[in-house]
């Protein structure tokens, strides 16, 4: 800032004697000459003053700033104290939150049929979070705004799991539903094998009869007002989870007599329509 004022100054300085030299061309008179002398001078007075003011300002900041860095030195002191954590272990933690935060990005990157397959990969990496959690040190402001960042993300990737989409799956030699339906990139569950069956009854006459080089259907996701039948999943706790009212579970069940034959038997892989609340 001070050069900035002493070069305006110079530079004033200049076009005042500039002017002198042009008015002294134009054969000025001396009271004029020592007019504009005494104005030249004047003006350089205020500018010196003001340099003076400007300086003390300056120092000031500069002072305050030096405060400022002492006070947040000490706060980060005292943050290392509560959390119990070196400036190493800090470091490794925020180093290990952006690494996640890129290996979401790209998940969310990718399109949703390859987003299912390694959906187990977000899975993990939300299990890891969880129990960064734990950890004193997610605590402090950095890092826990990179925790809400990576909440975000993984909310975004749920949504888009749930979402319907239908990969293909080719038949190899020694596959059955139960298998196909168990492994680790499709259900990872084999009691889910109906609903490959129910996608696939053009395909598949008979479920256990499967041949290889078939390509079969494998649906994920169901639509909004739909929910899929997972093992431990019945009426009444669906109710709870989408009504947040258990009681409610005869609207599930009126709703979907034609495959719920028993108010109290539903299975796995079935989707039910789920009325309004």
């Amino acid at each position: 800032m001070k050069k900035t004022v002493i070069s305006g100054l110079a530079l004033a300085l200049v076009i005042g004697l500039s002017s002198v030299a042009q008015a002294q061309e134009d054969k000025m008179t001396r009271e004029e000459y020592v007019a504009q002398m005494a104005d030249l001078q004047q003006r350089e007075t205020a500018a010196q003053q003001q340099i003076e003011a400007l300086s003390g300002q300056i120092d000031d900041l500069n002072g305050q700033m030096n405060a400022c860095d002492l006070a947040i030195a000490d706060l980060n002191d005292q943050v290392r104290m509560l959390v119990d954590a070196t400036d190493t272990q800090i470091d490794a933690f925020g180093n290990r939150l952006d690494a996640i935060i890129g290996q979401l990005e790209g998940l969310l990157s990718l399109a949703p049929e390859v987003l299912i397959q390694r959906r187990g990969e977000a899975m993990a990496l939300a299990a890891e979070v969880e129990e960064m959690k734990g950890n004193k040190i997610s605590a402090i402001p950095e890092m826990a705004e990179k925790i809400a960042q990576i909440d975000s993300l993984l909310g975004q990737i749920k949504a888009r799991i749930a979402q319907p989409v239908t990969i293909d799956y080719t038949v190899e030699r020694g596959d059955n539903l139960w298998n196909i339906a168990k492994k680790e990139n499709l259900y990872d569950d084999p009691y889910m094998w109906p609903r490959i069956y129910r996608a696939n009854r053009e395909e598949i006459k008979d479920p256990d009869m499967i041949f290889p080089e078939q390509t079969l259907a494998v649906p994920f996701g169901v639509a909004e007002n739909q929910y899929l039948v997972t093992r431990g999943d019945f009426l009444f706790k669906i109710a709870a989870d989408v009504y947040n009212d258990a009681s409610k579970w005869h609207k599930i069940y009126e709703a979907n007599k034609a495959q719920v034959v028993e108010p109290h038997l539903i299975f796995p892989a079935q989707v039910l329509e789920i009325p309004s609340n």
